[in-house]
């Protein structure tokens, strides 16, 4: 019997892929499947040009939502201003959104299973833009917040199915051939750019709207950002999901024909949203409290985003009393972040997957998760080599642009960090590998939503220089974690519950 088998894409996203027997094929003529003939909702049949604006749009997206999660760092003096609250207060309107950001996948991702990408698009995007003018006319800082919580729930659809689209309108087929898994892997690289470019970005254009506008139209520029979005997702994005695709042809294949029997795969399935959703919940929690290796590797790529994070509250601080920077001036001190990180995410694909296959020649070709963690080996030393060089060089007799090196620096780390644990998590945890990594993504969300609260305080009670040395000595603590799971990683893995072991 024809069934939808549950597989993961290249981020560990959850799709299903439909699987039927030959058997099955040859006795039921009206099992409806992609063959090559009559095909026209077969998203991977679309032309280049289409597909390749599909990717642009949806990866343009991410940066839109990553940014809007920063775009009110260098707002918060007009938001103090205008609302009479305290900074602790006005952070959460940061915080609040990454936390919306980090959970809002978990919910929104299984829609996609039943429903499609499409309407995960465009249902999110729509009510992420719906809670934005929420954030933008509320006369009440509970009102603005609980707006930005709401708008990165609903603006986690971006994230949550992306590389699932990008799975479906690259796939394997005679007419694409090898060119596929190529464009699939270019398409991947571009978007793993977006979520890290998003957050500086974000800051960067608010510093220049914050210097000569009113702080909402911090928000009115996002709102626009996001409604031409959503008519470029209307216009140019289709349905790219098979299951649902198929259900499309039978559905065809019936009003034309007038026969009833035409069905496809998913008219099958006996799953519910509501099991499917519980279990996107559960299963996380149970890898973060029961595998330790999850926790450490978790706790890794937490603290370095949530220094990100950090740094939105911080480089205000330190570019405004060391620099006396204006707030666009600010905004331009994230640049070195935007190059570090783009930069390396462009160039260490092709140095990462050179030392794996160096690796793999000195194992007589027997792959190992382990060795995902080499680029992870190098950026454990590049993260407090980052940290050091921005603490101990805002000084006013330094010139300023040495801090932002060092931020270019911490920012190339993050990307060998991510990359590393990322690829890691993929091949270790495969049965698991999606909930693997939405346990990783809230962890992140979680320590990210944190750090920004209290990260003025300690920057003034501390000092610049000890506050940026207290989170280097911290990412200094965590550098033998490489090492030790690139040496005793697989008998680790050999005793836990979800990890996958070559023997």
């Amino acid at each position: 019997m024809s069934e939808l088998q549950l597989v993961k894409t290249k981020d560990s996203t959850e799709q299903f892929s439909i699987t039927t027997t030959p058997q099955e094929e040859k006795e039921d003529p009206y099992l409806v499947k992609f063959d090559g003939i009559d095909d026209k909702e077969d998203a991977s049949r679309l032309s280049r040009l289409h597909k390749w604006t599909i990717v642009g749009i949806i990866s343009i997206g991410s940066v839109c939502v990553t940014c809007i999660s920063s775009s009110v760092a260098l707002a918060m003096p007009h938001i103090m201003e205008h609302f009479h609250v305290s900074h602790e207060v006005a952070v959460l309107n940061i915080s609040f959104f990454i936390l919306g950001l980090g959970t809002g996948g978990c919910f929104l991702s299984p829609i996609s299973e039943f429903h499609g990408r499409r309407i995960v698009y465009i249902g999110g995007l729509a009510t992420m833009i719906a809670f934005e003018f929420l954030t933008a006319f509320s006369n009440n800082i509970g009102g603005v917040i609980f707006g930005r919580f709401m708008s990165g729930f609903f603006g986690s659809s971006y994230m949550s199915v992306a590389s699932g689209s990008f799975a479906d309108l690259f796939k394997a087929n005679k007419q694409a051939g090898k060119d596929a898994n190529k464009e699939l892997t270019l398409a991947m690289v571009l978007y793993s750019v977006a979520p890290f470019l998003g957050p500086s970005l974000g800051s960067l254009i608010s510093g220049f709207i914050n210097t000569s506008l009113d702080f909402r139209w911090t928000f009115y520029v996002f709102i626009i950002w996001s409604g031409v979005l959503l008519l470029a997702v209307i216009l140019f994005v289709p349905e790219t999901y098979e299951p649902i695709n198929l259900r499309r042809k039978a559905r065809r294949l019936r009003k034309a024909t007038g026969d009833d029997k035409y069905y496809a795969p998913i008219d099958k399935l006996e799953r519910n949203l509501f099991a499917t959703v519980l279990t996107s919940c559960q299963r996380p929690m149970l890898l973060l409290f029961k595998d330790n290796m999850t926790a450490l590797l978790n706790l890794y790529t937490g603290f370095t985003l949530a220094v990100v994070y950090l740094f939105f509250v911080a480089f205000p601080y330190i570019f405004s009393t060391v620099y006396n920077f204006s707030l666009s001036e600010q905004g331009l001190s994230f640049l070195g972040l935007v190059v570090g990180m783009v930069s390396t995410c462009l160039i260490s694909p092709y140095f990462i997957d050179k030392g794996y296959v160096a690796l793999l020649k000195r194992n007589n070709g027997v792959g190992k998760p382990e060795f995902r963690f080499v680029p992870l080996c190098v950026g454990a030393f590049i993260v407090p080599a980052g940290l050091f060089i921005i603490a101990w060089t805002s000084y006013p007799h330094v010139h300023w642009i040495a801090p932002i090196i060092g931020s270019a620096v911490y920012g190339s780390g993050t990307i060998l960090v991510f990359n590393s644990i990322f690829a890691y998590t993929v091949e270790a945890y495969r049965l698991y590998a999606a909930s693997a990594m939405a346990t990783n993504s809230f962890t992140r969300s979680v320590m990210s939503c944190v750090f920004p609260l209290f990260g003025l305080q300690m920057y003034k009670g501390m000092g610049i220089q000890w506050a940026t040395s207290l989170l280097a000595f911290f990412a200094c603590i965590l550098i033998p974690i490489p090492f030790l799971f690139f040496k005793y990683g697989e008998t680790l893995r050999s005793k836990s519950p979800y990890t996958w072991n070559v023997d």
